[in-house]
């Protein structure tokens, strides 16, 4: 029984210890940040009230070891990983949902980011809390700065997109009737060869002739003007497709910023990180 109570004690200092050095170790992110005492109002689910606890099991404790070490190496996914592993084996583990929030937030997943410090504030001390109000005013203004972005982007890819393909459509009806009017003018090229080969079957008629004659001109004429015409509506047709192709082009930048934006609020992985070494022992966020 006295073993069973020392090892029971040394687990529950041990986790003591891993919670005190993944908060002390990952806190460095925010204390960096100018503390702002307001909590933004809540979103989604309520935090869980269940009861938490400093106590590790020796597998949760094998876990939060490697998660702190990982954090310390700068490979955020992996810490991450790990805190999820100590999640299943420890899940009321006080410091959990404040570590997994900070390492969110610096993978920039701001949502999943709000839920962990939201999910950890109640069982915070008066000075966690104050902290964990500040990171929440911080992404609060962050969403909404990002949120505008996004709405902004999405307009500016429905725009170009819109007038691309608009340019791509009319270069299309460009070269539909340069198509026809080609087919034309070869029709009025055969007329005025027929009222040209009719002319010497008229050779007692000159004033027939004469009207042949000016018929077969009436209709190069018209062939010459046609033709003219096509070649003009080719080159607008290539500069509106070439125009149109530009403004579609165009349109993924901010299309492929409105969903990095949309991927930050719904809490997606970015893959880079946006944590930086201060050159100390310490990190700060980049934003």
């Amino acid at each position: 029984m006295l073993l069973q109570q020392i090892q029971k004690d040394m687990f529950r200092e041990t986790g003591r210890k891993l919670g005190r050095a993944a908060v002390a170790t990952i806190c460095a992110t925010t204390l960096a940040m100018p503390s702002v005492a307001t909590a933004t109002e809540p979103e989604g689910p309520q935090p869980s009230t269940a009861e938490t606890s400093e106590d590790l099991n020796p597998q949760a404790q094998k876990h939060a070891a490697k998660a702190i070490e990982h954090f310390n190496n700068g490979a955020f996914v992996d810490s991450e990983e790990e805190f999820r592993r100590v999640a299943f084996f420890a899940p009321n583990w006080r410091p959990l949902h404040f570590n997994l929030g900070v390492l969110a937030e610096a993978q920039g997943k701001l949502g999943t980011a709000v839920s962990e410090y939201k999910e950890f504030r109640p069982h915070g001390s008066p000075d966690e809390q104050m902290m964990v109000d500040q990171r929440l005013d911080e992404l609060g203004r962050r969403k909404m700065k990002i949120s505008g972005a996004y709405k902004r982007q999405i307009a500016l890819s429905a725009t170009a997109m819109t007038l691309g393909f608009g340019s791509i459509g009319g270069a299309g009806a460009l070269f539909a009737i340069m198509a026809r009017n080609s087919n034309r003018a070869e029709e009025y090229n055969d007329a005025a060869d027929q009222a040209e080969a009719m002319i010497p079957s008229y050779e007692t008629n000159p004033a027939y002739q004469d009207a042949l004659q000016q018929q077969a001109n009436d209709f190069r004429a018209e062939a010459t003007d046609l033709t003219k015409r096509r070649t003009g509506m080719l080159y607008g047709g290539v500069y509106l497709a070439i125009f149109g192709l530009l403004l579609v082009a165009y349109s993924i930048i901010p299309l492929r910023n409105a969903i990095r934006s949309k991927r930050q609020l719904d809490g997606i992985n970015l893959g880079k990180t946006r944590l930086k070494w201060n050159g100390g022992a310490g990190v700060t966020l980049r934003f």
